[in-house]
């Protein structure tokens, strides 16, 4: 004859099982919308390429600095 346990299950093991696939299926829940948001905000922050030519003027402009202030 089967045992009663054996045939409704542990209440406990159930709870268990269940709370963890919940925590395994916020956790993945949370990473994709992170990951979502994440990639709406870098989508924002679009910049604009910048000139060789004005690089060399940056570069000069911050070494003068740095020389006058020493």
């Amino acid at each position: 004859m089967e045992q009663v346990t054996d045939a409704i299950g542990n209440p406990t093991v159930l709870l268990v099982e269940r709370v963890f696939w919940f925590g395994l299926g916020a956790f993945l829940g949370l990473a994709i919308i992170s990951s979502l948001l994440r990639g709406l905000k870098k989508g924002k922050n679009k910049t604009t390429p910048v000139s060789p030519y004005q690089l060399e003027n940056l570069a000069k402009k911050a070494i003068q600095q740095n020389s006058d202030g020493n």
